[in-house]
């Protein structure tokens, strides 16, 4: 539903949200600025919703949203805004769990009433940045199919390989139809969030976010086949960036200048068609600030919004309300960008435009934190669900208590679990024995321990040697089930697999910079076999080892 009913709205207002995110932004020529972004539920999930702000004076926003995009049952996420060429506004969103992208126009957004049309379908998949409008007149909008959907949306589809790209739909008619015209598979993309270039003598590049940081390819004629992907080199930590001509010519980037965190949000300027990048502003240097998108209004200025921890997959209202969930703006000139400093007086750094407050409805508890409940009301919601959902949710719940464990109960908790997994008659008194042993941990202090890195550095250090789970648990002193857990959740790895690609990437050190033959890198490495090592090689590289020394060598 699309709903711009004053009435309707008002329930979505600030009191009545627990987080938000991922904002977008546009101005009009006559200097109306829409913000918007989305919030929902307890995290980023079923039942989420996006909402549309404006501003008239370009100053303040109204806390009550002129527009909600809701439906229930299903995910409304990702908004994004576009003034088209022919000065519309496009208030475009996802929804989920079938990915589609949707769109509402609204043919004149500097009238003194706001309306749209009716919402209607542009693609399948997932858009979250601006479409592109080429030299030649065609409208390229970005949308993907993901490589794999992030476990913590939920959300799971059966699609082939072969049809999860990051595509480009493109419409020549002003935006009346919309055709799949190609798309790219950059290697280690991760949610796509892919935004489109076009260079100065007309081909296009693709840029996309991957668990490096940004990738690109390219494409020869007009979007339709891409080449494969691969490390554009500018320096960023895995996340939403943003990348646009400027009317000067230059290019402007937005994103983070680090590899290890959503920190230092930096607006950048390229003079030579991004092959590197001279000029930099620093617009935020905290942690937990994301997701800009920006545009580039008539007045000079450059509008960038972004936001700052959400408040997202919190377990619970105290750990909500330790989050600033805060939506922001930069307003910067392009002059400032090169000089490195703000030097007009209409400028702002840090301009909060949305935080939120204490949730309206905290008599009804959204979490319903393990924590809090008796041991029955536990129990009676954790015999529902699976063995494996069972010390998950204990795991999540009492994390501090799982971390402080003497190595006598890590033992105990390790065998109740082995129990409950073979053994689901006796579920209930499986499940009081942990609840009681978690518990029992609750008055020990916080030992801050970077486990998952000592995880690392000792698999790292016997990637040669079969070291058991059971034996690194105990080097690291926590239960073994709940350090697998930890790793997994954390890397998205097992740590099998994780010791795998370490071994893979020590395969491909010796490959191209060794003539050791391929047995010989195989059981440097660690690998039982030649014939396990080329199917893991494979498998990772889409190409065997042979051939890869061959490609790398040849290129060397």
């Amino acid at each position: 539903m699309f709903l711009t009913n004053p009435e309707d709205v008002k329930k979505y207002t600030a009191p009545y949200r627990l987080w938000q995110g991922i904002p977008g932004i546009e101005v009009t020529k006559g200097g109306r600025i829409f913000l918007t972004f989305y919030s929902g539920g307890i995290s980023e999930a079923i039942g989420n919703y996006c909402l549309l702000f404006c501003s008239n004076d370009g100053v303040c926003f109204d806390e009550v949203p002129i527009a909600v995009t809701v439906k229930k049952d299903h995910r409304c996420y990702d908004p994004c805004l576009w003034i088209d060429p022919l000065g519309r506004l496009w208030f475009i969103w996802s929804c989920a769990p079938k990915h589609s992208v949707w769109a509402v126009i609204c043919e004149d957004p500097d009238a003194p009433t706001i309306s749209f049309g009716e919402p209607f379908q542009i693609g399948q998949g997932v858009m979250l940045n601006k479409p592109t409008v080429l030299s030649t007149g065609e409208w390229l909008f970005p949308i993907a199919v993901w490589q794999r959907e992030p476990k913590s949306i939920g959300i799971k589809q059966e699609i082939p390989p072969e049809e999860r790209k990051a595509f480009v739909y493109k419409s020549i008619d002003n935006g009346k139809t919309f055709v799949n015209i190609g798309g790219a598979d950059v290697k280690h993309r991760y949610l796509d969030e892919h935004m489109l270039l076009e260079l100065q003598d007309e081909y296009l590049a693709m840029f996309v976010r991957t668990t490096y940081g940004i990738g690109v390819a390219y494409s020869y004629d007009r979007g339709k086949t891409w080449t494969d992907g691969k490390d554009s080199g500018i320096r960023s930590t895995s996340s939403r960036f943003f990348i646009r001509r400027l009317k000067s010519g230059r290019i402007l980037l937005v994103t983070h200048d680090t590899m290890n965190e959503r920190s230092h949000l930096t607006a950048m300027l390229s003079e030579d068609e991004g092959r590197s990048w001279s000029h930099k502003l620093l617009l935020d240097e905290r942690s937990n600030i994301s997701y800009p998108d920006a545009v580039e209004a008539e007045d000079g200025f450059i509008y960038i919004t972004y936001d700052r921890e959400r408040g997202s997959f919190a377990r619970s209202l105290e750990e909500v309300y330790e989050s600033a969930r805060e939506i922001l703006i930069a307003k910067i000139t392009e002059e400032e960008i090169i000089q490195g400093a703000i030097s007009n007086p209409k400028s702002r750094l840090k301009w909060v435009v949305s935080s939120l407050g204490r949730y309206a409805m905290e008599e009804n508890n959204p979490f319903r934190e393990l924590t809090r409940l008796s041991e029955n009301e536990l129990v009676k919601i954790l015999l529902d669900k699976s063995s494996e959902e069972v010390f998950a949710s204990l795991f999540e719940c009492y994390q501090v208590n799982c971390i402080n464990m003497h190595k006598v109960d890590n033992d105990k908790l390790d065998a109740l679990i082995e129990k409950l997994e073979n053994n689901p008659e006796n579920k209930e008194e499986l499940i009081r024995k942990m609840i009681a042993l978690v518990r029992s941990v609750s008055h020990f202090e916080i030992r801050e321990i970077p486990i998952v890195e000592k995880i690392k550095n000792i698999v790292q250090s016997n990637l040669t040697e079969e070291v058991p789970v059971k034996e690194i648990a105990e080097r690291v002193g926590i239960s073994q089930y709940y350090m697998c857990h930890l790793f997994k959740k954390t890397t998205g790895l097992t740590i099998t697999d994780y010791k795998n690609e370490m071994k893979i990437t020590k395969a491909k050190e010796l490959l191209v910079h060794s003539d050791k033959k391929i047995a010989d890198v195989s059981y440097e490495c660690g690998f039982g076999s030649e014939s396990y090592f080329s199917k893991l090689f494979l498998e990772s590289e889409k190409i065997s080892p042979s051939s890869y020394r061959k490609l790398l060598k040849r290129k060397k």
